[in-house]
């Protein structure tokens, strides 16, 4: 951005209401031993009115939270992690849903994908509000796929995920790019969880330091707000819909009024997700063709012939355990010049006999 396209100083210098909301809760996190950024200070003066000379979006305290979330440091260990507000009238499962899942048996579980719980606040003279505190992640598909075999496991995981939640009889209802997140295992330098691709201290770019392969990422399944937990003796679930998730391509949103079940409406969204966040991003000849079948299926208007989820998971991994490691180890970017860096990797990972999907 140039500077004569830099939007007015006011923009930057004053806080949003959002923002006001985390400035007013500074000295109470901070005795719970969250520390915001100094942006949310009280008292903030920016650093570039202190020191004319800096352009404004160099500095740090320039970069502002968004919605519902906002960053601290964790002051015991010094990492970081991210908070969001939820309004438990507007979305009372959200939190309890949260616990259950961070919990044992659950959270020991390796198919759960649920992203860490870390803390629970309960902010003062609101009966109506949580936040809830969680580690920093970043989203899924930043940066970019090395190989195939990295998407591979991305989708086993994605799907392990859904499995899991299934097989507590939880329903997410909002399956979509925006709730998949990656923790942020890539990274030696912690990243600014705002500004993703810049450092956390503005020092310079964020880059990973491993690939997928050489370092397994976890995925994250968040946002609970419109999912629900039922009984065993609620199954299988046929209930009018009410709120509906981000995917309005769902063939059941055509009929709001009438009952149905959220189960298969899931295995829609989870199907049109890696359609069209994965299947339509790479040419065909990346070799995805055989994942095709297993879309189509899952996307069919009819609910009732989509299959479960744990159908899903074993005609994926039947269908993976037949992918040749040569088409696992290809080059998922098509971008030329990324070729000669993947070729010294993928020679580095055959000779160390590092399995082509990540482990």
């Amino acid at each position: 951005m140039d500077e004569d396209d830099t939007p007015p100083d006011d923009y930057f210098t004053k806080l949003t209401p959002l923002e006001v909301y985390w400035r007013d809760k500074y000295e109470w996190l901070l005795n719970l031993g969250y520390q915001l950024r100094p942006r949310y200070r009280p008292g903030w003066i920016p650093s570039w009115k202190l020191n004319p000379r800096l352009f404004v979006l160099s500095c740090e305290d320039s970069v502002t939270q968004h919605g519902k979330l906002c960053d601290a440091l964790r002051i015991s260990d010094g990492s970081q992690v991210m908070m969001k507000t939820v309004n438990t009238a507007a979305y009372p499962y959200e939190v309890p849903l949260m616990e259950y899942l961070n919990q044992e048996p659950q959270k020991s579980d390796p198919r759960n994908h649920a992203m860490p719980l870390i803390d629970v606040l309960y902010p003062p003279d609101e009966p109506s509000r949580r936040i809830i505190v969680m580690p920093v992640c970043r989203m899924w598909d930043t940066p970019n796929f090395d190989t195939v075999g990295e998407v591979v496991d991305c989708i086993r995981q994605l799907i392990e995920g859904v499995q899991f939640l299934h097989a507590n009889r939880i329903a997410h209802r909002d399956l979509a790019y925006g709730n998949f997140m990656m923790d942020s295992s890539l990274f030696t330098i912690p990243f600014h969880p705002f500004m993703s691709f810049k450092r956390l201290d503005y020092k310079g770019s964020a880059r990973a330091k491993y690939t997928r392969t050489q370092h397994r990422p976890r995925y994250y399944i968040i946002d609970y707000g419109l999912s629900s937990r039922y009984d065993e003796n609620e199954m299988p679930p046929s209930e009018v819909m009410g709120a509906y998730g981000s995917d309005r391509t769902v063939p059941e949103h055509a009929s709001p009024d009438e009952p149905h079940n959220p189960f298969p409406i899931d295995i829609y969204c989870l199907g049109n997700l890696i359609r069209r966040e994965i299947l339509r991003r790479q040419p065909e000849k990346v070799g995805f063709g055989w994942i095709v079948p297993l879309i189509k299926d899952m996307m069919r208007r009819d609910p009732s012939r989509r299959p479960t989820i744990d159908d899903v998971a074993l005609r994926y991994e039947k269908c993976i355990s037949l992918l040749k490691p040569a088409v696992l180890r290809s080059r998922w970017s098509r971008t030329w010049w990324k070729a000669i860096p993947h070729l010294a990797r993928k020679l580095r990972f055959i000779i160390a006999q590092t399995p082509p999907i990540p482990t």
